[in-house]
């Protein structure tokens, strides 16, 4: 159709430029279009769908129904169109559909292009993106958003290209295009509200500017300012994060400003915002609050040991809606920050590190109270961790049914230390009471007496039992001890007859 199309067109400028008769004109036209609506309804009959899983050697599938009846339908009519004398309009419309069907299936190769780059993993196999990552390193994932970028950016180029020509095919001057385009990007009213496209991506890009100089302000804040200063790590982290939101709000509103929108006109939407508040969205304001309130007061810092109902571990980092601790098994636990503000927090490093570790011993009443004091203050002080200013402490807490108990207080310099400290001395201990014969020095468990399993010789017992009394069963053996060589009063055990049988 295309060679058909650019025949008619040389034959005419031949005929013009020549001076021929009005009919040669006419009857070049009637033959163009009497062949381009042949070849619509020879199109109907090709199959150039292939099927899924096929080669593309292979035998395809014709068109769809409608379709097929549409190349048909558009043939017949051009050609009873131009048969009835309507040879102009029939010539404009088959010079119509084969530029416009040009430009459709032009616009159909570039979408189908921009399709294949944005696939998964499609870019990479390419020789352009094996140079992106020779030359700049990217990795996949990389490669894979850079290609849906590009893949976008292509539909971009063919909404913005193909559709003005489109237009102009069908008669529209190049300012009626201009002047919609303008009033497109610039100028677009839903009811009182008006949009700029043009608005809308300068304050994006104002946006993004301004994210970027908050972020290279926090890190040379951070790293020059503050790092020389010596100032405290807490006060580095609160300061840093409470410029980033400052400079993102800041950057948030000239974005705004840049785009069109009246900031008075956000009244409403400060009231719809008030309204979710109260019903949905307290919890995130409260934790808000409470991460500014945290990042001012400072109860607390990076770093710090804390302590918050079953949650105990070190301070990772601090934001405006939850804090980060890190546990002793290294497990990351978000705690919304209104929990530090209405529940108890304890920080064991909030002033100093400097701490109490505490350990208890429990002996038999066989053991020496001051010999086990000054035992527990003599193994406190070899340690080379145990401060001796506070000095430890052997305290005598408690009198227990058949124990005594004491504590040894030890005060440490870094209390993030106590846990190797107290196994130290645990171990200390120990040895040093097994060597001293000072006992065991942990709680005792008492032995039940031993109870034979039932057998002929129960059997007689319950017999004889059954026949002299109950005066008349032997005690069981004094076997009944604590592990420590002391002994308590046995029990005695009486066994009745129960039931004629036995």
């Amino acid at each position: 159709m295309a060679v058909v199309n650019g025949l008619d067109y040389l034959a005419g400028t031949i005929s013009e430029v020549m001076g021929s008769p009005v009919i040669l004109t006419v009857v070049k036209s009637l033959i163009a279009t009497i062949i381009i609506g042949v070849i619509l309804m020879a199109m109907s009959l090709i199959r150039p769908i292939v099927p899924a899983g096929e080669t593309l050697d292979g035998p395809g599938k014709p068109w769809p129904r409608a379709v097929s009846l549409l190349f048909v339908f558009t043939g017949v009519a051009l050609i009873i169109a131009a048969l009835s004398g309507y040879v102009g309009l029939a010539r404009f419309i088959a010079t119509q559909i084969v530029m416009t069907g040009a430009i459709l299936v032009t616009m159909y190769i570039g979408i189908l292009t921009g399709k294949a780059v944005a696939k998964q993993n499609a870019l990479g196999d390419t020789v352009v993106g094996r140079y992106l990552e020779k030359r700049f390193g990217l990795e996949q994932v990389a490669l894979d958003q850079t290609g849906l970028v590009v893949g976008l950016g292509i539909y971009v180029l063919v909404v913005l290209f193909f559709i003005p020509l489109i237009l102009l095919q069908w008669g529209f001057q190049i300012a009626d295009i201009e002047a919609w385009a303008y009033r497109i990007f610039t100028d677009i009213n839903i009811g009182s509200i008006k949009i700029s496209i043009v608005g809308i991506l300068a304050g994006i890009l104002m946006f993004a500017a301004g994210y970027v100089i908050t972020r290279w302000f926090q890190r040379w804040l951070d790293g020059n300012v503050m790092a020389r200063s010596r100032v405290d790590t807490g006060v580095r982290n609160s300061v840093k994060t409470g410029v980033g939101y400052l400079g993102i709000g800041l950057a948030g509103l000239i974005g705004v400003s840049a785009a069109g929108f009246d900031l008075s006109n956000l009244a409403l939407v400060a009231g719809a915002l008030s309204l979710g508040v109260g019903f949905g969205l307290q919890n995130i304001v409260s934790n808000f609050v409470s991460g500014l309130i945290l990042l001012v007061e400072r109860p607390f810092k990076v770093g710090d040991w804390v302590v918050t109902g079953t949650t105990e571990g070190f301070v990772k980092r601090i934001s405006v809606r939850a804090t980060e601790i890190e546990t002793f098994q290294r497990q990351t636990i978000m705690v919304p920050n209104s929990l530090f503000i209405n529940a108890s927090v304890g920080n064991w490093t909030h002033k100093n590190k400097l701490g109490r570790s505490d350990i208890p011993v429990t002996v038999s009443y066989n053991s020496a109270p001051r010999q086990v004091m000054d035992t527990l203050l003599q193994i406190a002080a070899a340690h080379p961790l145990v401060l001796k200013n506070p000095e430890p402490q052997a305290v005598f807490t408690a009198f227990g049914e058949a124990t005594m108990t004491f504590e040894l207080r030890v005060y440490l310099a870094d209390i993030v230390n106590g846990n190797g400290v107290r196994n130290d001395l645990r171990l200390a201990i120990y040895e040093r009471f097994k060597d001293d014969g000072l006992g065991a020095p942990f709680p005792m468990e008492e032995l039940e007496p031993d109870v034979p399993p039932p057998g002929p010789e129960t059997d007689a017992l319950t017999l004889q039992a059954d026949a002299a009394g109950p005066a008349a069963v032997p005690a069981p053996p004094e076997d009944t001890v604590r592990r420590s060589g002391t002994q308590r009063r046995p029990r005695r055990v009486t066994v009745e007859a129960v039931g004629d049988k036995d």
